[in-house]
């Protein structure tokens, strides 16, 4: 099978609190599992970017539903295409304004410096992975000290 792969960018309607970020993480995890999707989102005050990845018709069928829904505003498409393995084996989700104990609690959390540093993203990375790190370096405030090497 032939793995697709999405990145899109969007805007929350109006601001997720934390419940409402879990419920979503939950959510997608459990949906996701049933149609073989794997991917990444990041939210960081207002704005998502999140990586589907999987067969071509369920990532497009997810996308299309995404477009729907009316939590999100200014869905744009930034990168499509082939992949020849997943990049993200487990769902994962990225999120602002809890503590780092909280971080630690959430199922299918990872931390975003964590994730870029285990996946020691280069020049030659896969676009997905580098596009991911670029919105992470500019967009995650709390982390200004953060090198990538």
């Amino acid at each position: 099978m032939a793995l697709h792969y999405t990145v899109y960018i969007s805007y929350a309607a109006r601001p997720f609190h934390e419940r409402e970020l879990k419920e979503l993480l939950d959510k997608s995890r459990a949906n996701n599992f049933k149609t073989g999707i794997t991917g990444m989102m990041l939210y960081l005050e207002g704005k998502f970017i999140q990586v589907l990845e999987g067969e071509e018709a369920a990532v497009k069928a997810l996308l299309a539903k995404i477009k729907k829904d009316t939590r999100h505003t200014k869905i744009a498409t930034l990168l499509e295409g082939q992949l020849g393995q997943r990049l993200f084996n487990q769902w994962t989700m990225g999120f602002k304004n809890l503590s780092e104990a909280e971080f630690t609690q959430v199922s299918g959390y990872q931390s975003p410096e964590v994730f870029f540093r285990q996946k020691a993203v280069t020049d030659d990375s896969h676009p997905v992975l580098i596009f991911l790190q670029l919105f992470f370096k500019k967009n995650w405030v709390d982390y200004p000290e953060t090198s990538f090497s």
